[in-house]
């Protein structure tokens, strides 16, 4: 059976080779314990690459609190999110808090705004309307509904905004194996140091 823990232990020592750091309200023990809790045929089945993406989303997810729909980031490196969200109204409100958590001084995303006015929430279609700032310029996007789902084509969009800003770095994402959607903000240099230590390649939005 794989050693789980020393597996995580590797890779935690990777990770920080990348400049990742651990979140200090983040259990990794929590983590492992739930991992060597599935049956050993699953954990078996498991490959190395779904392992450290299960920790990367774990780091990146940040901290939620669902009696005010607010969110804070713990990483400052990674940001993870669910694609079926929990508040449709405020789903874009809460990525780019989140892309703003990873790209720090780079970029100032204000004047956040959801227009759901031709939202069909009954039968989870029609247009969302997203509105903000970044570094002073204005941009819209309009989202596609599909219920709760998150509309992919916003992180495209996302990273022709940060394309703009000219600082050498762009989005490059990489899934758990299940919904959950992981971000970085970095250098193409770095996400091929990322392929030489971790052993699988991140997704670019790259036209």
């Amino acid at each position: 059976m794989m050693d789980v823990e020393n597996f995580m232990t590797v890779n935690i020592k990777k990770l920080e080779t990348l400049g990742i750091t651990i979140p200090e309200e983040l259990n990794v023990s929590q983590i492992t314990e739930g991992i060597l809790n599935m049956p050993e045929e699953v954990i078996e089945s498991m490959e190395e690459s779904h392992l450290i993406v299960m920790l990367l989303s774990n780091i990146g997810y940040g901290k939620y609190d669902f009696t005010d729909w607010s969110w804070e980031p713990l990483s400052e490196q990674i940001y993870s999110f669910d694609m079926e969200a929990v508040n449709t109204s405020s789903i874009y409100t809460m990525f780019l808090q989140g892309i703003q958590a990873i790209t720090g001084d780079d970029l100032n995303i204000t004047d956040i705004s959801e227009d759901c006015e031709k939202v069909d929430f009954e039968k989870g279609c029609g247009l969302q309307t997203i509105r903000f700032q970044c570094n002073g310029k204005s941009y819209q996007y309009n989202a596609s509904v599909n219920y709760d789902w998150f509309d992919t084509g916003m992180l495209s969009f996302m990273d022709q905004v940060i394309k703009e800003q000219n600082t050498g770095k762009s989005l490059y994402a990489a899934s758990d194996g299940y919904q959950n959607c992981i971000l970085f903000y970095q250098t193409k240099e770095w996400s091929g140091q990322f392929y030489e230590l971790m052993g699988f390649e991140l997704d670019s939005f790259n036209s």
